[in-house]
């Protein structure tokens, strides 16, 4: 009898144990090139989509060979704002930690297309 109390009380912990772990963060990876097409300077590829709590990384190249302007990368919502000069990647990383549809902009000309960033709940 001691030792089925001993098992139930395994099970009921292991049950505990999985059901109250929050789920890990993951790390999302991905990579944005700003183009010229039809001559908009434009980020692609888009949308990006994460889930909330990931910790995102971009890695944002600056690829325009038409004009030697430096351009930028900014999500506001999440305090991103980097100039990108053109054949020096540069990455920026942030914890996605609200739900929405962001806007992933040129801070530096605001007539060029961006791109979306969509963080879903868990």
């Amino acid at each position: 009898m001691h030792r089925l109390w001993i098992g139930c009380g395994i099970v009921a912990l292991g049950v505990v144990l999985a059901v109250g772990s929050p789920p890990d963060a993951a790390a999302a990876d991905f990579t944005l090139v700003n183009i010229e097409f039809e001559g908009s300077k434009v980020w692609v590829p888009g949308p990006i989509v994460v889930k909330k709590g990931d910790t995102v990384k971009i890695k944002a190249i600056n690829n325009v060979k038409s004009d030697p302007a430096e351009h930028g990368i900014a999500i506001e919502a999440f305090g991103v704002k980097q100039v990108v000069n053109r054949g020096k990647p540069e990455t920026v990383e942030f914890q996605a930690d609200k739900a929405g549809i962001f806007p992933i902009t040129c801070h530096l000309h605001p007539a060029h297309i961006g791109t979306q960033l969509i963080v879903q709940e868990q």
